[in-house]
């Protein structure tokens, strides 16, 4: 397996291969056809807001950008539409906004532009799922003058850069005019104009010859854009993404199995590059709001965690690590050295049960949903696993693996009071981009507010008000304070048996021979990062 890919700065380093793309003059068309990209999923749409989320929008970032992003190489903070920026205060930044740049519906990006995008993408109001990686206070933005925008959260917020590397940048017109475009037609600034989203097959997009990168000192990426066109065609199946790089029909296929892997390693035509990722695999426990009573027993709560095998399931899904107790990787800030993967003790399992039963819980009448996604990889003989290891412990499940359209609703707040008494363990693939604990306690176990169903913790599966208090003083802190509190906070909800970490991922894609693909933690595909060596 080569490897071409790199770890934010604020996880652990790795080694990289990556080719300076400073300094690029260069005016010239592209050399190559399209670039075909088989991804494990259809987006869920293509609206700015999407940018965050590369895998449930693969490929965005080639059309819309953003102020800023994290190099995959160094995991600094790197310019894209942002020339500069400063941190005013515990609350605010102030950006240099690039100048000459246009939309590619021909308009102008002005600060007032930005501006405008940015305050529709996080308007509460719109409560679009980005509100998952909102921080403690809502995020507004002002042009100040011509090429200055101010961005301020109404609380101190410590991670507000990172949250401006998320949102993409789209133009004014469109909100103005033709909103509801917005959501499937994007127009950003990118290297890649958007041509076409053929539903249930694929989207498209063609280099856009204006791209300001063409000839700015410091453009990001590793070369210019060698591909007149990339298409991204939608395969849930594994067996059919790789099928695609092993023909010759897609230049790159996301997350092969292990197997698959390992099998390039002997393969002519293709490579496998692998790489460390901020992804992890869970089983959130449902025990919020209209959750089954029984599920708040903390005997009934670890008698379901002392009967999972994580490091079977880490065997099953393969490029993969046992986590150490905690959704992160060492490195995050909050880690704690202190936690250990939690036991796996099928007989203690029983003994809880078997307590709480003498107290006059129903265990016998539990039976537990063990929920997947079907774009998730590899879900479904996990699911099957994870059925059989209850089972094996007493206690009984109903297994499912589901459609985006089924699942989704379920896990937010807007679908529990549709299932009161619901006894269920979403099993799921999450990010946590930030490299910071507080992101991830926010949208997993900050109480939910059933009747405002908008903001980061709308999936939680908790609601403690400790918590809560402790949580939103500790996203308020800087630095070493808000280590220790962060620290503090994740052996409280650990203790607790709410959500089980199954695994830290690697990632992996085939790459058609000839192709150097550089990514970061986060494995975004951006064609100025695919670099051709033939």
């Amino acid at each position: 397996m080569r490897h071409f890919s790199a770890v934010s700065g604020l996880l652990a380093a790795a080694a990289l291969c990556a080719v300076a793309f400073a300094g690029v003059q260069a005016t010239a068309e592209p050399t190559r056809g399209t670039m075909v990209v088989a991804v494990n999923q259809e987006p869920q749409d293509l609206a700015a807001q999407g940018t965050y989320k590369e895998i449930n929008a693969p490929g965005l970032r080639n059309v819309i950008e953003t102020l800023i992003a994290v190099d995959p190489v160094s995991g600094d903070f790197v310019p894209v539409l942002a020339t500069a920026w400063e941190r005013v205060d515990g609350s605010t930044l102030r950006f240099t906004i690039r100048e000459g740049v246009k939309f590619h519906d021909g308009t102008d990006m002005t600060s007032e532009a930005v501006a405008e995008s940015i305050n529709w993408v996080w308007s509460t109001e719109n409560a679009f799922t980005i509100q998952e990686y909102a921080g403690p206070g809502a995020i507004t933005a002002a042009a100040m003058d011509d090429s200055t925008v101010e961005v301020r959260s109404s609380e101190p917020d410590p991670l507000l850069e990172f949250r401006m590397s998320l949102n993409g940048i789209s133009s004014p017109a469109q909100l103005a005019e033709n909103p509801e475009r917005h959501f499937d037609t994007p127009i950003g600034t990118g290297p890649y104009s958007f041509v076409e989203w053929k539903q249930g097959q694929y989207w498209s997009a063609s280099f856009n010859p204006d791209w300001w990168g063409m000839s700015a000192e410091e453009a990001y990426g590793t070369s210019k854009p060698a591909f007149s066109d990339l298409q991204f065609v939608f395969r849930s199946e594994d067996a059919a993404r790789v099928a695609m790089v092993q023909s010759g029909e897609a230049q790159i296929a996301m997350f092969p199995s292990a197997d698959e892997c390992g099998r390039a390693a002997d393969a002519d035509g293709y490579n496998c590059v692998t790489g460390p990722s901020t992804t992890y695999l869970y089983g959130r426990l449902d025990h919020s709001l209209h959750a089954d009573e029984r599920l708040a027993d903390p005997r009934v709560r670890e008698a379901i965690f002392s009967a999972i095998d994580i490091a079977g399931i880490v065997d099953l899904y393969g490029m993969a690590s046992v986590p150490r107790g905690q959704l992160g990787p060492k490195g995050t800030i909050g880690f704690n050295d202190a936690l250990a993967p939690y036991s796996y003790d099928p007989a203690h399992a029983m003994e809880l049960l078997e307590s709480a039963k003498a107290d006059g819980i129903d265990v016998e009448g539990l039976q537990i949903e063990i929920v997947g996604r079907d774009t998730t990889p590899r879900i479904k003989p996990i699911v099957e696993a994870l059925g059989a290891m209850l089972d094996m412990a007493g206690i009984s499940t109903d297994l499912k693996v589901q459609t985006p359209a089924e699942f989704n609703p379920r896990v937010r707040i807007t679908g529990y009071s549709n299932e009161p008494g619901r006894q269920m363990m979403q099993v799921h693939v999450k990010q946590n981009p930030s490299g910071d604990y507080g992101l991830l306690l926010l949208s997993n176990y900050a109480c939910p507010n059933i009747d405002d169903p908008t903001g980061p913790s709308r999936s939680s599966v908790y609601c403690d008000e400790e918590f809560d208090a402790k949580l939103f003083e500790a996203l308020a802190s800087f630095g070493d304070e808000r280590g220790e509190r962060m620290k503090e906070l994740v052996q409280y909800v650990h203790d607790r048996h709410l959500i089980v970490p199954l695994a830290l991922l690697d990632r992996g894609h085939l790459v058609e021979a000839g192709l150097e693909f550089t990514f970061g933690t986060d494995h975004r595909i951006q064609a100025v990062y695919v670099r051709p060596t033939e």
